[in-house]
Formats: structure tokens, C-alpha cells, sequence
């Protein structure tokens, strides 16, 4: 249900820092000149208290929601939601919690106790930070210290700005070109013609105040009715927060989850026939053509990598396995990059964005070898030659942990440097 009411939302801010050219939406220059006073006051919150009420009205009934946030960026924030759906039926009570290096999810039963709690760390900070960004109402600051809803805008087209001495007064409608709302009318109109006149935005109203904080949103049907809106009952800019606000210890007795291992670190770890055992030979070419054979255990770690320069998250990926290759150089670490990509063409076009150097595998034999059958993969290989990790895909948590386990892998002493120290 709550991916449904989150769609139906669909009032969300992407970090943007205030620009110049804010027609790129298509508004028209008196609405476009406004958003841009709103992204400059934006620019000057340092701190932002908010008390609100939100409805949507969905196909399981009107879901009430009222809550709390409070904020200073960029990863420091408490907010406090109260939901009551289905005529009461579904009641919840949720707290999030963040101090910028640490954040608490807690589940609150109806009657005040503690249900669940879940932890995270900086490990998979950024990707709950959008979580929560995602499921919070407009107001929040970004890191950039602005918030210039552009994601709101990119949902709707505003057409009519007035100014008033609280504020700005907006209104827009539905922007037929975005594929969130696309997808939204598509699945509604299958509800046939109640469904689709019901459920789908057509039009919305906003309030924006003088510090450029959003304090009233509306969406309204093909009707004319209210499809949801969102209200702030209090809104307190640049006043003191006390730093205990930003921080939660569990009631004794209740589990914790760790939602940095839950999120990311048991997909990155894989099992693998090679593990504990004896690396193969690593035979490649260099895109010039020439060969090179590197021998597992001859000359330090070795940081194996497959992957393809085709994928989005490959690129991505690589461009942490090249950080790393930068911070190790020198130390005896040695990165060995191969693309499954035949083209030397476009290898070579590739290998220009990167210092760390990117191998060919022209017969695949390497692929066979190691056996290959997802990517991103990486082999770390200690100083005796034996895989020690396999890790496969990329996530947040990526380069920390390439990171711990190449400093442990180098750091091990071979045995016979152990004799020399006794």
C-alpha cells in the first residue's frame, strides 16, 4: 500500500542548486522568476521545524497522515509520522532519526511500544537519505542548502504566480510528458471511467512562503475534487535545535536490524568454486594487442575485475575500482580490469576516462577461467596467490568494503616475513 500512496503523492525535491535558467520547465518568465527568489531564500535555511497534515484520497479510503520534521543539512534529521488509513483500521506510528553519521528507523505500536528498529550507518547513508527524502513531504533542505522542487515541477506545469505578503501563490496542471504520471493514468484508466476521473491528478494549487518553504499543496481530480493535499501547521526557520534531537537509543529487549548489512553487503559477497584456492594464471591483453600473463602470488594483491563497458553500473562501478587504484599506487596492490568488450575501439575510447589500466579478453578464456557469470565481479587475491573475496555488483557500500578488504590483504604478513620478525 505504501508504494501506491508514495506514487499518488508525488511531491518530492531533487537536489538542485539554484539556476539561472529555470525556464528549462517550460514555465512561462513571471512563474520561472519566482522559482528562482524561492531557490535564493532557500539558499539561506540552515535549519527547518516543521509540523504538517497530509490526505490522500486512494482506492482504500482517505489515508490521514500527520507528522514532523526537522532538519539541517545535510544528513542530519528527525521526523516523526503518524498514519491512520481504512477508517483506522491500519494505524502506524514511525520514527526517523539521523545525527549525519548514524539514523534509526523505529516502528511504534498503537499503544506507545516499540515494535521494530532498524540502524544504518554512512556505509548506506545516501541511498536512506533518498528513502526518506521520498517518503517525507516537500520542505526538506537539500545538502545544497535549496530546495527547488524541481521534482515537483517535473510533474507539473505551473502556469499562474501571484505574490502576496506571506508568500507566493502557484498554480499548474498536470504535465502530459512525465512518465511517473504516465504510468499513474495508464493503470487508472483500467479502473475504467470512475476510476480514472477518481484517482488521477489533473490540475494543483501550491503556497510557498517568504522563506520559500511550501505550505500548502493540493491536487485536485478531473473532477475539480481534492485528490490529497499537504499542509503545514507550523514551520520555524533557523532556530536553535537542540543536537539530542538527532539521536535515539533503543529500548532494552527489542532486535535491531542493520539495515547497511540488510541493504547491500549480502549481495556483495558471493560464493565461488575458486574461494580459498589457488588463482588461476591471469592471462589478458593490453589493447595494443600484447600479451600479459600475471601469476597469482608472484607479486603482491591483486584486485581482479570483470566487467563490461557497456553497463551503466559497470561505468559506475569502475569509476570507484579507479579511486582505489589512485589511493593504493605504489603500495603493491596490483588492479587487473578486463572487459568482456571486443571492440578495441570503443575499449580504447573507455580506457581514456581511467588511469587504471582496462585488459582485453579476445577468446574469453579468461571468462571461462574464472568463470564468469554476473557482473560487475571482483577477485581479491592475497600475496600467496589464493582468493581470498569475491564481491559482485556495485551498491553504496562498494568502495569501503574493496576498501577494508584490500588494506587487510595487504597488510598480512607472508610467513616467511613472520620468521624475520621473530
Amino acid at each position: 500500500m505504501r508504494i501506491f500512496l508514495l506514487t499518488l503523492i508525488l511531491v518530492s525535491a531533487v537536489f538542485a542548486a539554484p539556476t539561472e535558467s529555470a525556464n528549462i520547465f517550460g514555465e512561462k518568465e513571471p512563474v520561472a522568476k519566482a522559482f528562482l527568489e524561492i531557490s535564493k531564500r532557500l539558499a539561506s535555511l540552515e535549519s527547518l521545524d516543521i509540523v504538517y497534515t497530509s490526505m490522500v484520497h486512494s482506492l482504500q479510503g482517505d489515508v490521514i497522515q500527520s507528522g514532523t520534521i526537522l532538519q539541517e543539512p545535510p544528513y542530519r534529521f528527525r521526523s516523526e509520522v503518524w498514519t491512520h488509513a481504512m477508517e483506522g483500521i491500519t494505524r502506524s506510528h514511525e520514527l526517523t532519526v539521523s545525527n549525519g553519521t548514524n539514523g534509526w528507523e523505529v516502528s511504534i505500536a498503537p499503544n506507545g511500544k516499540t515494535v521494530a528498529v532498524s540502524f544504518w550507518t554512512l556505509a548506506s547513508m545516501g541511498d536512506i537519505f533518498f528513502s526518506f527524502l521520498e517518503r517525507a513531504t516537500p520542505y526538506l533542505i537539500t545538502p545544497a542548502k535549496t530546495n527547488s522542487y524541481d521534482g515537483l515541477r517535473y510533474n507539473y506545469i505551473f502556469t499562474d504566480v501571484s505574490k502576496n505578503a506571506d508568500g507566493w501563490d502557484f498554480k499548474g496542471n498536470i504535465r502530459h510528458d512525465s512518465e511517473l504520471l504516465k504510468g499513474i493514468a495508464k493503470q487508472a484508466s483500467a479502473m475504467g471511467a470512475a476510476g480514472f476521473s477518481n484517482f488521477v491528478p489533473d490540475h494543483v494549487s501550491m503556497k510557498v512562503s517568504k522563506d520559500g518553504i511550501i505550505t500548502e499543496f493540493k491536487r485536485f481530480n478531473l473532477k475539480g475534487e481534492l485528490l490529497s493535499y499537504v499542509n503545514l501547521k507550523r514551520a520555524l526557520v533557523n532556530t536553535y535545535v537542540d543536537n539530542a534531537q538527532f539521536y535515539y537509543t533503543p529500548p532494552q529487549g527489542v532486535f535491531l536490524s542493520n539495515l547497511d548489512i540488510l541493504q547491500e553487503l549480502p549481495s556483495m559477497y558471493v560464493k565461488h568454486a575458486l574461494l580459498y584456492k589457488k588463482a588461476p594464471d591471469i592471462k589478458v591483453n593490453y589493447l595494443s594487442g600484447k600479451d600479459k600473463i600475471i601469476k597469482p602470488g608472484s607479486k603482491g594483491v591483486i584486485v581482479l575485475t570483470f566487467f563490461a563497458s557497456w553497463s551503466q553500473l559497470c561505468r559506475e562501478y569502475m569509476v570507484v575500482i579507479d579511486k582505489l587504484h589512485s589511493k593504493y599506487a605504489g603500495t603493491g596492490v596490483q588492479f587487473v580490469n578486463v572487459s568482456d568488450q571486443q571492440d578495441m575501439k570503443t575499449l580504447l575510447a573507455f580506457q581514456r576516462g581511467f588511469d587504471t589500466i582496462i585488459y582485453a579478453d579476445p577468446e574469453r578464456s579468461l571468462v571461462k577461467t574464472y568463470d564468469i557469470d554476473n557482473i560487475p565481479k571482483t577477485f581479491l587475491i592475497d600475496k600467496q596467490g589464493i582468493v581470498r573475496y569475491v564481491m559482485e555488483g556495485f551498491n553504496t557500500a562498494s568502495e569501503v568494503e574493496l576498501g577494508k578488504r584490500i588494506d587487510e590483504l595487504k597488510d598480512e604478513k607472508l610467513p616467511e616475513e613472520e620468521k624475520k620478525d621473530k
